[in-house]
C-alpha cells in the first residue's frame, strides 16, 4: 500500500483556491497543520489525501471528505494504518503515503515534453532503474505494477501534474534500494 501525489502549484491552469475551499476536503476528524497560508494548505491537504487514496489501490472515485488525516507539526501525517509526509517546494507540493512499516523510494522529475505524461513518467522510471529490465503491467484493478527482470512484480504509484512527474515504490533489494 503506497501512494504519491504531486501538485504543480505554479500551473496557470490550476483553479484558484482560498481558505473557504478547505470545506470541500475536510473530513470530520481531520487535523491540519497551523500557521500555513490557506491556499498552500489546501494543496497540502489535497496531495496528502490523494496519496492515501492511491495507496489503497481500489477502483473508487476520489472523495477527500471520506479520508481522515491528522498532521503533526512537521507535515507528517497519519490516516488509519497509513503514514505519510508532504514536501513543500517553491513550485510544487508532493505527498507520499504507505503503511508505517514500508520504506519508500520516490523520485520527481520535470516534464519537459509537454506531451503524454503517462508515457514520459514510465520512460523515466525505466531509465532510472537501468540496468534492470523494467516493464509495466497492470494488476487486477488495472493499476500499475513493475515487473523487474521479468519475474518480480512490485506495486508502484505514479503521478503527474503540470511541469512535474513522479513515482514512489517500496524499497526492495531487487531494485538495489
Amino acid at each position: 500500500m503506497i501512494g504519491i501525489d504531486i501538485v504543480d502549484i505554479k500551473d496557470y491552469l490550476l483553479h484558484p483556491r482560498s481558505a473557504e475551499h478547505l470545506r470541500f476536503l475536510k473530513a470530520k476528524d481531520d487535523q491540519y497543520p497551523e500557521n500555513i497560508d490557506p491556499i498552500l494548505l489546501y494543496w497540502i491537504v489535497w496531495s496528502a489525501k490523494e496519496a492515501v487514496f492511491k495507496s489503497k489501490r481500489q477502483l473508487k472515485s476520489f472523495d477527500p471528505k471520506l479520508i481522515t488525516i491528522a498532521f503533526s507539526h512537521d507535515l507528517h501525517f497519519s490516516s488509519k494504518q497509513l503514514s505519510g509526509t508532504v514536501e513543500v517546494k517553491p513550485n510544487y507540493v508532493v505527498a507520499t503515503a504507505a503503511q508505517q512499516s514500508i520504506k519508500l523510494v520516490h523520485q520527481i522529475w520535470m516534464n519537459h515534453q509537454k506531451t503524454d505524461s503517462q508515457k514520459a513518467v514510465r520512460e523515466r522510471i525505466i531509465t532510472y532503474f537501468k540496468p534492470l529490465n523494467i516493464t509495466f503491467a497492470k494488476d487486477e484493478n488495472q493499476l500499475p505494477v513493475l515487473f523487474v527482470n521479468e519475474q518480480k512484480k512490485i506495486p508502484i504509484s505514479l503521478t503527474h501534474h503540470g511541469n512535474y512527474m513522479a513515482f514512489c515504490i517500496e524499497k526492495h533489494k531487487v531494485l538495489r534500494y
